[in-house]
Formats: structure tokens, sequence, C-alpha cells
């Protein structure tokens, strides 16, 4: 089959997509991720039918033609109701994501009649940064090895359960229903602002560019943190361990432009970097060079280009050994 001939409604009854999005294994997962990277033009219309599936459930719903009809009126009945904003959001929505008429009926019958909340989940693989637009309309761009899982409930709750680095904006909704974003180390609290939340290296680093966000961090008796712009907080729960520090955001969030940013970070700071987002492995054979410091940028799509720099300014020999696999060690003399 080709599923590049796919619509929304073909994929909502293939099998093994069905299987991928209600009951995911490794064998279906690095089918389906193979697959969108090497068609990424049909990245939308997959997310559009996983969204619906998750909203409908595994049970087929064939509706009626008074379903039909009931369903299309409440719908242009909550766009009416909407304001301006939520207006165009929502009328995008349903255009775009219930294309045929079964399924314009499915979820809007989920819609007004099931209490449970909406559930989705993105990933992205080594070297890829996704952008990605919530339910909400808030925009999350996503960095490298990183997974998200999204909840919204009846009410307008909205929160976010993070492994690996995004950067969040966050529209308020018009009732001011809470966003919160969940690690390990941390719940961050947000009405509207921009901010970046990396969760690698057993813990939580979060950069605000604007806005306001409250840190409830993870742990018996550990206070709230109320967050300025331009501030960086980290925390780890397996340390106990608790950071503030002014910096400029734009280097934390030189990743959203395809680059790393490194300001005097050694250079086992800068092979772990590029081992999170690449998957590049870098042996270090030599201890002191190891607490070398580096400042400077990476393209992501240019990490030879660093080899080469790295290798003429501490005169060292870099060697590849495979595609991810490297090797540092000092000129002998």
């Amino acid at each position: 089959m080709d599923y590049r001939q796919y619509t929304v409604t073909d994929f909502l009854h293939d099998e093994l997509f069905r299987k991928w999005i209600i009951h995911p294994e490794h064998d279906t997962t690095v089918f389906w991720e193979t697959w969108l990277r090497e068609n990424p033009d049909h990245r939308t219309t997959v997310e559009q039918a996983r969204d619906v599936l998750l909203l409908i459930g595994p049970e087929e719903y064939m509706p009626t033609e008074d379903d039909k009809t009931e369903v299309w009126s409440r719908i242009a009945y909550s766009i009416r109701q909407a304001p301006e904003r939520k207006r165009m959001f929502v009328s995008w929505r349903y255009a775009a994501a219930f294309a045929g008429v079964l399924i314009a009926s499915a979820t809007g019958w989920y819609l007004f009649n099931r209490p449970s909340p909406v559930m989705l989940n993105y990933a992205t693989a080594y070297g890829e940064v996704r952008k990605i637009t919530l339910p909400d309309s808030s925009v999350v761009r996503m960095n490298a090895n990183s997974t998200l899982r999204f909840a919204m409930d009846a009410s307008g709750k909205r929160e976010v359960w993070l492994d690996g680095e995004c950067f969040f904006t966050i529209l308020p909704e018009h009732s001011n229903a809470p966003f919160a974003v969940h690690t390990s180390d941390v719940d961050v609290k947000v009405i509207g602002t921009e901010f970046n939340v990396n969760t690698r290296r057993v813990m939580t680093r979060v950069v605000l560019n604007n806005g306001a966000v409250r840190l409830k961090l993870n742990g018996e008796d550990q206070p709230e943190v109320s967050m300025r712009p331009g501030e960086m907080v980290t925390f780890s729960t397996k340390t106990n361990q608790l950071s503030r520090q002014k910096v400029n955001p734009a280097d934390y969030n030189a990743w959203l432009d395809n680059m790393f940013v490194f300001n005097e970070a050694t250079i086992a700071e800068v092979a772990a970097v590029l081992n999170e987002n690449l998957g590049i492995n870098i042996k270090i054979e030599d201890q002191e060079l190891r607490k070398e410091l580096f400042t400077g940028s990476i393209p992501m799509s240019g990490v030879e280009i660093f080899f080469k720099t790295l290798s003429r300014s501490l005169h060292v020999v870099i060697e590849k050994k495979d595609n991810n696999n490297y090797s540092i060690r000092r000129k002998k003399t």
C-alpha cells in the first residue's frame, strides 16, 4: 500500500496506523517514525488523523444522518459563541481535521459526550527540531531527542509532561485556564509567556524569555520560585541542588535556529550536548582536555566545522570511528 496517497479518513481505518496510535509497540513506532522522516510532506495529514483517533478512541463510530446534522449544528453554534481569536482557531481546526462527515460526527460525539481529557503525544528523533501547535493554539518547538505529552480537560486546564527540551509560547485562555509543564524535578505554572525547559542530565533547567512563571520544586519542604524574564533556574531532585542566575536567553534558545551556542563551556559539556541532540558519541582520551573551555557556536548540520575549529585551536587530533563515533586526543609533540 502507498501511504503517500492516504487521506485522514484512510489513516483512521488503517490497522497498522491504529495499532501505532492506540497500542504503540517498538516495531510499529520505528516503522512510522522512519516513514515520517522519509515523507515529511505528509506529517500534517498523519498528525490530524492521530489527533482525531485519540479523540474518538479505538471504537468504531458510524453516525446516522440525524447525528451528522446535529453535530454540525452544534459545531456551528460553538464557533459563533467563541471569542474572535478562539473562533479563528476552532474554524481552522474543524476545517483541517474533520475532512469527512464521518470524522466530524465522531469527533463531535466525543467533544459533547465523552468526559475524559484530550491526550496527545509527540516525539522527535536525533537531529530533528519540530514545531507543533497545541489544541489551545499555543506553540511548542521541540528540540531533538525529546518527548512531550499534552492533556486538556473540559474546563480548559492544560498540562504537559516533558522529557528532553522544548521552547513554549503559551497563549492565555479567555477563562485564564492554567497551563503547567511537568518534569521529574519541577512543575512550571504559566498563564501567557515564552520560556525554554530542558530536562537533560538529571536536572531541569528553565530559561524565561518574557512573561512570568512559577516553579513548584518537587520534593519535601521545597520553596516555590517565581521567575522574571532573563533568569535561568536549575533544579535537581536527585542532588537537591537549586541555582538561579541572570542569562541571555538567546544563548539557550539558539537551537530554535538550528545552532548550539557555548560560552566558556568545557569540551566535556560540548560533547554531552552533541550526544543529547545529535546522537554523536565523542570519546575524550585526555582527562585534562575534557576541562578545556570552548566559546562559540556550532550549526546542527555542520558539526564537522566545529571539529576542524577545535583541532586548530586546541592542537588536537579528531578521529572519526564511524558515522556517530569520534575520538579526541592531543597531538604528540
